[in-house]
C-alpha cells in the first residue's frame, strides 16, 4: 500500500481512529474537475484502514465543497462508505462543515446508521436530546472505548440571538462564549455518562493562532466566531478539528489538530504535507498519535517568470512527479497589468505556445500585478459544451458572472458564501 510510515498493531484492548476533514468533494480548480484525485485519495484511504485496521473514522466537515454538491460527488461519497461496509469492520462518524449542506449529509441517515455511518448534521433540538444526542459511544453503549463528542460546524443561529445596535466586540464574545458553551455541556454530560473512557470532540471552526491557506472562506463574518485552545475543556482527550487546510497543532497543545486538507484545494496549497492523523486510545492518558501522509496523485506547482524568459523558463521547469498530470500555475510579471484589452490574449497565447509538449498542464495565468487573473482550461471544449456544463452546475454559472465584476477577492468569496447558503435553504425546502 503506498503512503505513510510503518504502522505499529493496534494496541492490545484499545481503539484507533482515523482524523480526516475537508474533502471537499465536488471542489473545482477554475473549471476543472477534482474528482480524480478524490477518487484517488478515498481509494487510498479504504486500503489503508483496513490494512492498519482502523476502528472508526471521524470527518470532521466539509464532505463536499457546497450545499448542493454534483451528483458525481454523491457517487464518490456513497461509494467509499458502502466499501467500508463491504471490508466490515471501520465504522464511520460524519459530522457537517459550513460548506456542507446538514440536510443533504442527513437524508440518508437512517440508512447509513443501519451499516455503522453515524451522521451529525446541526445542532440537535432540545426536544431531540440537545447536546446529549451528539455523544457516540464506540463500539456500543454497555461497552464504550471512546466516546465520540459529534460536535458539527455551529451556525450562528445555534449560537445567539442577535439585537440591533451589537457592535462587533459584542457579537465575538457572544459567538465565542456560545461555542465554548456547547463544548462545555457536552463534555459534561460524557463524564456523567462514561465516566473515565477516552473522549474525542470534533469542531469544524477557526482556532486562534491556526494558520489557514487561500482556499478557506470565514466562516462567522469578519472571524468573529475564532476560539482560543483554552475554550475547550480539559475533558477532551483529542480535539479533531476541520475547517483550516494546513494539518497543525492548535495553541501548542499536541490533543487539539486539525487534520488539514487530504488534497491540495489551491495553489497557494501546492507546497504544503497532507496527511490523515492516526490516534491508537488505550484505556486512560493521552493517545498516541501517528502523522500518515497522504500519497500526491496530482501535483500542484507554481512557476515565477518574467515575460522574457517565458519560453525557457516554462521547458526548463521543475516538474514533481505524480500519477495524474501535473497543473501549474504560472504568475508572469512585466505581464499585461494596465496594458490594453488584448494583452492578456497575446500572454495566453504565448503560455499556450510554450507549453507545447511539456510534462504538464499550465491552467492558470496571473500577472504579478493584476488582481483579476487569466484562467486557462485544460480542457476547453466547443463553446456549447462549455455552456451545458455550466447550466448544470448553478455555483459554477454564479462563479463565472462574479468574474465579470470588478470585486475584490474577499468580496467575491463573501458572495459566494452566501450564494451556498441560499442554495442550502433552497435544498432543504425542497425535502
Amino acid at each position: 500500500m503506498q503512503g505513510g510510515p510503518d504502522i505499529p498493531p493496534p494496541r492490545e484492548g484499545g481503539f484507533r481512529l482515523v482524523h480526516t476533514a475537508d474533502w471537499h468533494l465536488g471542489k473545482t480548480l477554475g473549471n476543472l474537475d477534482r474528482l480524480p484525485e478524490s477518487h484517488a485519495f478515498l481509494r487510498w484511504l479504504a486500503e489503508f484502514l483496513e490494512a492498519a485496521r482502523v476502528d472508526v473514522l471521524v470527518i470532521a466537515g466539509d464532505v463536499f465543497d457546497s450545499a448542493t454538491p454534483p451528483q458525481a460527488a454523491l457517487r464518490l461519497y456513497y461509494d467509499f462508505l458502502a466499501t467500508l461496509h463491504r471490508h466490515g469492520r471501520t465504522r464511520v462518524v460524519v459530522t457537517a462543515g459550513n460548506h456542507d449542506s446538514p440536510g443533504v449529509l442527513e437524508s440518508p441517515r437512517d440508512l447509513l446508521s443501519a451499516v455503522g455511518v453515524r451522521v451529525i448534521g446541526s445542532l440537535p433540538a432540545p426536544e431531540a436530546g440537545g447536546e446529549a444526542a451528539l455523544l457516540i459511544p464506540l463500539p456500543s453503549r454497555e461497552a464504550a472505548r471512546v466516546v465520540i463528542a459529534a460536535v458539527p460546524f455551529l451556525r450562528e443561529r445555534d449560537l445567539r440571538t442577535g439585537h440591533l445596535g451589537q457592535s462587533a466586540e459584542e457579537i465575538a464574545r457572544e459567538l465565542q462564549d456560545g461555542i465554548a458553551a456547547v463544548y462545555a455541556r457536552v463534555a459534561e454530560e460524557a463524564r456523567r455518562c462514561w465516566p473515565g473512557v477516552p473522549l474525542v470532540a470534533t469542531g469544524h471552526l477557526t482556532a486562534l493562532g491556526a494558520l489557514g491557506s487561500e482556499s478557506e472562506r470565514e466562516i462567522h463574518i469578519g472571524g468573529l466566531g475564532a476560539i482560543g485552545a483554552d475554550r475547550f475543556p480539559a475533558a477532551f482527550d483529542y480535539v479533531a478539528l476541520g475547517h483550516l487546510h494546513r494539518p497543525q497543532k492548535v495553541g501548542g497543545r499536541e490533543t487539539i489538530r486539525y487534520a488539514g486538507s487530504p488534497i491540495a484545494l489551491s495553489f497557494g496549497e501546492a507546497g504544503d504535507r497532507k496527511e490523515i492523523r492516526l490516534l491508537d486510545f488505550a484505556a486512560q492518558g493521552e493517545p498516541e498519535q501517528h502523522a500518515v501522509p497522504v500519497p500526491v496523485s496530482r501535483a500542484l506547482f507554481r512557476l515565477k517568470l518574467t515575460r522574457n524568459d517565458l519560453r525557457a523558463g516554462i521547458r526548463a521547469a521543475a516538474v514533481p512527479e505524480s500519477p495524474l498530470r501535473p497543473w501549474a500555475e504560472v504568475v508572469v510579471s512585466g505581464g499585461w497589468a494596465g496594458a490594453g484589452a488584448g494583452e492578456g490574449d497575446d500572454l495566453c497565447r504565448e503560455v499556450r505556445e510554450a507549453a507545447e509538449g511539456v510534462a504538464f498542464d499550465v491552467i492558470r495565468i496571473l500577472s504579478e500585478n493584476d488582481a483579476a487573473p487569466a484562467v486557462l482550461e485544460a480542457d476547453a471544449g466547443a463553446e456549447e459544451e462549455e455552456v451545458r456544463a455550466l447550466l448544470s452546475e448553478p455555483k459554477a454559472v454564479f462563479r463565472r458572472r462574479l468574474e465579470r465584476e470588478a470585486l475584490e477577492e474577499a468580496d467575491r468569496e463573501r458572495l459566494l458564501v452566501a450564494f451556498d447558503e441560499l442554495c442550502r435553504l433552497h435544498a432543504e425546502r425542497l425535502r
